[in-house]
């Protein structure tokens, strides 16, 4: 009993000092490597290199010693660190490359899904196909690592009461103590090592097994919302269920829900997996619909690239995507064959975290450099001449893309720009511009003055001398800017017609009726009123007897056919038709 308290006490010690130097390595990469190593890239690859070291020689220790767990974390987090910097080289500054994030993502899939593995070495190269192991292993990592952080965060929570206890008595040891620069980092680690090390001991009483029972109970609840899903969906039209809005993003999460669930069902092997005939028809079940959810989010994806063109986030989802339509391939091909189909499930999920791996290793490599795709994709449109200015990815290229999507806007400037002189403004604007917010809403505002002019040039305004200016145009809401700079020019001899009049007598501002063409044939009218020097926006009139405004209508008012007379209220009569704006 002595012999294995002092093995206790020792493992403790250990995990609790690797996580202490841990912390105190991640406060001297933050606060002083900056000052010794200045070149950028040689930052990123030492930063990434250690954070990944102690983030997997933590995370392997407790199953095995840190020595043994040394190697393998020395390894895979070197690899990591290289494909990592490989990614920064797209960058000019590490402010960019943080800023992108999306690398930063694949490393950190790279490091979560390498560490199974790595620990599989640590058995016997057996067990790389060894599926029960490697499941094992990622809940085992994830319980650890989950209880751990709440051991560290309960730990400065003690520490914090204890210092405000001792101030009491006019004592500051603690925070004199946690004021010391790193000693918060090194407390950090100290407590994540140490809650760590005793949740290994604690196995037995605190295992992903009860997690796994209860996320199991999530099967036919998820499966049930997602078959009322797709029978709703596919008795829509496609347009109508996903209109103008990305779906994406949802219908891959519900993806990777169903991929999990399914994989916890299984669990290691047939002894864990679930045994009630009805709860291993609703696994089969969801494996089966996982195709339908995949073949959406692909489909979803598709549409907006088409109307948007390649961006790093959508082709992140691209590859999420495949990746997802891959396990639900697998999965139910797996379920159709019958026999074995949970075994066969279990070695396809071994198959795709390679696949996984691979990914996010050439994510981070030039063969899936998102900057470059991006940047060819939207040149491409941009050059097309389908691309309106306000929709144009500028500022993306010019400050969030790296060097491929600087050369892209160079390629732009030599190329389009040459007989755009419009184009070429929004470019030198948009390398001008440090922040998305200040160019978004400096071209919003030249968007408002351009459309209100185009609605201004084209706008009759009765009777003359009314005080209807540029700059009330200027200020409407943009939707109304946007059609009506569209609709005014559609009637070339009315164009959009703007009556006011005294239609009120009970209210100071003076009212109006816009008329704007839908056609060559009909127009919509608007309740307007002008106070102050500002314009607004009423009602969209319905005419009384549900009539539309025709043009010949429009012609008399012009012509000057038409009275302010009373009827149910004050109203405009062009002969017996009659209007009256909303107040």
């Amino acid at each position: 009993m002595h012999t294995q308290d002092g093995r206790t006490v020792t493992g403790r010690a250990e995990m609790a000092l690797v996580g202490a130097v841990a912390g105190l390595a991640i406060w001297a990469l933050v606060e002083h490597l900056p000052d010794v190593l200045t070149h950028p890239h040689a930052y990123l690859a030492m930063t990434s290199f250690v954070a990944g070291f102690f983030a997997v020689l933590m995370g392997l220790s407790g199953p095995y010693r840190v020595v043994s767990a040394a190697l393998p974390a020395l390894w895979l987090s070197a690899l990591a660190a290289v494909l990592l910097t490989w990614a920064g080289w797209r960058f000019d500054t590490l402010d960019a490359f943080s800023d992108a994030m999306h690398p930063i993502m694949a490393w950190g899939v790279f490091i979560t899904i390498g560490t199974p593995f790595a620990a599989a070495l640590l058995r016997d190269h057996h067990s790389l196909r060894d599926y029960g192991h490697l499941f094992d292993v990622s809940w085992s990592i994830l319980v650890r690592y989950s209880a751990g952080w709440l051991f560290a965060g309960l730990f400065w929570a003690v520490l914090f009461m204890s210092n405000a206890l001792l101030e009491i008595v006019g004592l500051t040891i603690i925070e004199d103590i946690i004021d010391i620069d790193g000693v918060p980092f090194v407390i950090t680690g100290f407590a994540l090592g140490l809650g760590l090390s005793v949740v290994h001991e604690m196995r037995e009483y605190l295992s992903p097994f009860l997690v796994l029972r209860l996320l199991r109970l999530l099967v036919p609840v998820v499966l049930g919302v997602v078959l009322i899903f797709v029978v709703a969906a596919l008795a829509q039209d496609p347009g109508d269920l996903f209109g103008n809005l990305s779906r994406t993003a949802t219908l891959l999460f519900v993806g990777l829900t169903m991929i999990s669930l399914v994989s916890i069902s299984l669990d290691r092997g047939d002894a864990d997996a679930v045994q009630s005939r009805w709860m291993r028809l609703c696994t089969a079940a969801l494996a089966l619909l996982l195709p339908v959810i995949a073949g959406l989010a692909i489909y979803a994806l598709w549409l907006r690239v088409a109307q948007y063109g390649w961006t790093p986030a959508r082709l992140a989802a691209g590859c999420t995507a495949a990746i997802v339509a891959l396990y639900a391939l697998t999965y139910a091909v797996a379920v159709v064959l019958r026999g074995p189909w949970m075994a066969r499930i279990r070695q396809a999920n071994i198959l795709v975290a390679v696949v996984v791996l691979g990914t996010a290793a050439a994510w981070q490599s030039p063969l899936l450099n998102a900057e470059r795709l991006s940047t060819q994709s939207q040149v491409a449109r941009i050059e097309s001449g389908a691309v309106p200015v306000e929709d144009m990815a500028l500022f993306e290229l010019a400050h969030e893309w790296g060097k491929p999507g600087k050369a892209g806007l160079a390629s732009l400037e030599q190329g389009a720009g040459q007989s755009s002189p419009e184009l070429l403004a929004e470019i030198e604007r948009a390398r001008s511009i440090d922040m998305h917010w200040q160019f978004k809403n400096g071209m919003n505002n030249r968007l408002a003055a351009s459309r209100a002019r185009d609605i201004y040039e084209n706008l009759t305004v009765l009777p003359e001398g009314a005080e209807v200016t540029l700059a009330m145009l200027e200020d409407l809401p943009d939707y109304w800017l946007r059609r009506w700079s569209e609709n005014c020019p559609i009637n070339t001899e009315t164009g959009c017609v703007l009556l006011t009049a005294a239609f009120s007598s009970e209210v100071s501002s003076l009212h109006g009726i816009l008329f704007v063409p839908e056609d060559m044939h009909d127009f919509e009218a608007f309740g307007v009123f002008v106070e102050r020097g500002t314009l607004s926006v009423g009602e969209n009139l319905a005419p009384f007897g549900g009539k539309d405004v025709t043009v010949a209508q429009v012609r008399s008012i012009l012509d000057g056919h038409f009275e302010v007379a009373p009827g149910s209220r004050q109203s405009l009569w062009i002969g017996d038709f009659e209007l009256a704006p909303e107040f």
